[in-house]
C-alpha cells in the first residue's frame, strides 16, 4: 500500500519557482513568435492568391517559360516527376 504522503509534490523552491516562470514567459514569447510569422505567411499567401487570379492564361505562361529559363535543371526534374506520377496514375493493367 502506498503512502499518501509521498505521492503529494514537495513544495518548489524559490529558484525552481523563478526558473518555472522564466520558462513559461520564454514559451509566451516563442508562441507570440510563431503566431506572427504564421500571420505574416498569411497575409503572403493571401496577396499571391490575389495576383494570381487576376492573372491572365498568357501572364501565367510567361511566368512558368520565365521560370524554366533561370532554372532548367529544376523544370526538367520536376517536369519528369509529373510525368512519372501522371503516367503511374493512368496506367493501364
Amino acid at each position: 500500500m502506498m503512502d499518501i504522503n509521498s505521492e503529494t509534490p514537495s513544495p518548489q523552491s524559490p529558484d525552481e519557482t523563478c526558473s518555472v516562470a522564466d520558462a513559461l514567459g520564454r514559451a509566451k514569447a516563442e508562441l507570440e513568435n510563431v503566431q506572427a510569422y504564421c500571420e505574416n505567411v498569411r497575409q503572403r499567401a493571401a496577396e499571391r492568391l490575389k495576383t494570381l487570379r487576376a492573372a491572365s492564361v498568357g501572364d501565367v505562361i510567361d511566368g512558368t517559360l520565365d521560370a524554366v529559363r533561370r532554372h532548367p535543371g529544376a523544370s526538367v526534374t520536376i517536369a519528369a516527376l509529373v510525368g512519372f506520377f501522371l503516367g503511374a496514375l493512368f496506367r493501364r493493367r
